[in-house]
């Protein structure tokens, strides 16, 4: 029966993509240079060299006027430069709207039968509408709305939007040194060697996705408790950034992603306490790569002379990165003990990441360490100081230009106080993911992954021995 099920869903994505071949279209930026996405992309949405130093310089290639296709829509005349600031200071327009879609179609089998379902569908998963472009010679505008459908394990699938926009003030002083982004900052937030953005897998890292483990107010005698709930994500602020051929650098002051948990009754105490009371603290986050062989972050090298010219193999660039990032801020601690007396207090904390990715033809490894301490996250009930550890190492090969094998083993481990009522205080973790990506298009790709604990397998019921299989595309 299984095995049926599994070949109704490989069939049913195998058909869809067959009959919607002639309906894909080709993202925004591939519109305007005339190109196709593997220019930028290993296999979206992983980017390529020269995709990340396009990125970096705010959608623009070097000469850029010289390799774009349709050409912008002039807002003044460029005299009008020389006669500001008696005069509005001239810009451009993308000549058509700068729109790109993405969508992301999930199946979830089950493969030891833990889950009460044995194949789960969101359709979609994602759906994300997109718009990015550039204003002229130095304003960048990014933005986007994505619609959500998660699966927590096959126990419950919960849907929500998001919404990211930022504008970019890029060349402030030299070129590339200081570029300024205000709005919905660290987008790219995390080590630059190991980012959600830029990843193959089909779920994000384990490093940037934990929060601080909770005590079940159930058994533990209170009506609630509202911890620290950070994770490795985008926020609001504004982020200064520069970078040259060898090196990258930005640093940032944020609000903190603080959330109130959706499990709160509403006439909890608690209800009264979360995101909005963020009392008028900031957090701070640096982040630093640098970059040995390869093409430069800036897109300079002697061996590329057109961006934009066909590469057979577009995805090298025989490199080593050492990327370094840090995190320091606060949350709100709040407390409901049985009687319905509220308690407050505040949880310290940082975070510090290392990591390296070396490419050697058709072959990338990568690794990382991220190291975290919480001063008081459990306010009264434990004063003790709180350590994790989060790692990773991954492997990917392109065997074929369209077929790439991957794997990643990760592991998080914590120092976790016992005593505590209704806190487990073992924790921790590992879990091997392995896959494989098809580039079926440019802009769609097909795959296969599963997930399987090799420690605490029982701490998220529903993941193990998992097989998603996910469709992707843009247009």
């Amino acid at each position: 029966m299984r095995e049926r099920m599994i070949f109704s869903i490989s069939a049913a994505m195998f058909m869809f993509i067959l009959l919607s071949t002639e309906l894909w279209a080709i993202p925004s930026f591939s519109r305007t240079y005339q190109t196709s996405c593997v220019t930028c992309h290993e296999a979206f949405p992983r980017r390529n060299a020269t995709g990340e130093a396009f990125r970096l310089n705010g959608f623009r290639f070097e000469d850029d006027e010289s390799y774009r296709k349709t050409q912008p829509v002039d807002l003044g005349d460029e005299a009008y430069k020389k006669l500001w600031p008696k005069a509005v200071w001239p810009t451009t327009i993308p000549a058509h709207a700068p729109i790109s879609f993405v969508t992301r179609f999930l199946g979830e089998v089950d493969l030891d039968g833990s889950r009460d379902a044995s194949v789960t569908f969101l359709f979609p998963e994602e759906l994300e509408v997109v718009w990015a472009g550039t204003l002229g010679d130095n304003l960048t505008v990014y933005g986007d709305i994505i619609y959500i459908q998660k699966d927590f394990g096959g126990m419950d699938v919960q849907s929500w939007a998001t919404l990211k926009a930022w504008l970019g003030i890029e060349d402030l002083l030299w070129e590339n040194t200081l570029n300024i982004r205000l709005g919905t900052v660290g987008t790219h937030m995390g080590l630059f060697t190991a980012r959600n953005s830029n990843n193959f897998t089909t779920h994000f890292y384990q490093y940037t996705s934990w929060t601080m483990p909770k005590p079940n107010p159930g058994s533990s005698g209170l009506n609630g408790f509202q911890g620290n709930n950070f994770d490795i994500s985008p926020q609001i602020g504004i982020e200064v950034y520069g970078f040259g051929s060898r090196w990258k650098y930005g640093f940032g002051v944020v609000n903190g992603n603080l959330k109130t948990p959706s499990s709160e009754k509403p006439d909890s105490a608690l209800s009264f306490v979360g995101a909005s009371n963020n009392r008028g603290k900031k957090d701070f986050f640096f982040d630093a790569a640098f970059k040995v062989g390869g093409l430069g972050f800036d897109g300079s090298s002697t061996q590329v002379e057109d961006p934009l010219a066909a590469r057979p193999e577009y995805w090298r660039d025989d490199s080593f990165i050492f990327s370094l990032w840090g995190y320091i801020g606060s949350s709100d601690i709040a407390i409901e003990d049985s009687s319905g007396s509220l308690w407050k207090g505040e949880d310290d904390f940082w975070r510090l990441g290392f990591g390296g990715q070396q490419k050697y033809k058709d072959l990338t490894i990568g690794a990382g360490y991220m190291f975290g301490r919480n001063d008081n996250p459990y306010g009264y009930l434990s004063t003790k100081q709180v350590d994790s550890h989060a790692w990773y190492a991954e492997a990917l090969y392109f065997a074929l230009p369209w077929l790439i094998p991957y794997t990643r083993y990760e592991g998080l481990d914590f120092d976790l106080p016992s005593g505590v009522e209704g806190l487990n205080p073992d924790q921790d973790n590992a879990r091997v993911v392995a896959g494989l990506k098809m580039h079926l298009r440019a802009n769609v790709s097909l795959s296969a992954e599963g997930t399987f604990y090799v420690k605490g397998a029982e701490l998220q019921p529903g993941f193990d021995k998992t097989l998603f299989c996910l469709l992707s595309l843009s247009f």
